[in-house]
């Protein structure tokens, strides 16, 4: 049991993390140390168990300069996958600075993010990915991504992507790549939030 404090102050104790309704379980950690084309989680892991999955990655790479990162989803465990689009905006500021923009646009056949990757020595990819409604055949999927970045233009930012597919299906599997070459490293790890 941990105790969380500020201010010597005892806020609560807390068994897992609490993360809005219910805590999240660990359900898989993935460390990446070769080229890898993709990454996915299947149908072991993304069960009705769960209403929330979120998957937390750290040092994540490319080994080709200036590619984006994506995902993707399967009703079949990976034999075939969704087609059409995914709807998507974003919004960005620069740290270290007051720039910042939003745009939003259509992606097609991926939940692709519009931010390229640089794949020098020190470059940090670090986030967190949250799919909602991935098994519920009720609402439609979306898909969150938080993340810090230092891009291939040496830009630094805090990055918030959104993707929507209109589908009401129930997904079994989420697949990770690159929009070209290989994952070169990174470490995956997926959290199912209790219901």
């Amino acid at each position: 049991m941990a105790i969380i404090k500020a201010n010597n102050n005892t806020l609560s104790s807390v068994t897992a993390l609490p993360f809005e309704a219910g805590g999240l379980v660990k359900l898989n950690t993935t460390d990446i140390t070769s080229s890898t084309a993709t990454l996915s989680f299947d149908n072991t892991l993304i069960t009705d168990t769960y209403d929330k999955y979120i998957v937390e990655y750290t040092g994540l790479k490319p080994v080709t300069n200036s590619v984006n990162f994506r995902s993707r989803v399967s009703s079949d465990n990976g034999s075939s996958f969704v087609t059409g689009t995914y709807h998507y905006g974003y919004h960005f500021t620069k740290c270290g600075g007051a720039d910042g923009a939003n745009s939003g646009s259509g992606k097609s056949n991926y939940a692709l993010g519009d931010f390229a990757l640089g794949n020098d020595a020190g470059y940090p990819y670090n986030g967190v990915m949250y799919f909602e409604a991935l098994r519920d055949t009720g609402t439609y999927l979306t898909i969150r991504n938080n993340f810090s970045i230092k891009n291939q233009n040496d830009v630094r930012a805090l990055v918030t992507e959104s993707w929507v597919l209109d589908a009401t299906t129930a997904y079994n599997y989420i697949e990770f790549s690159f929009s070209s070459g290989n994952i070169a490293d990174g470490t995956f790890t997926l959290y199912g939030q209790t219901k």
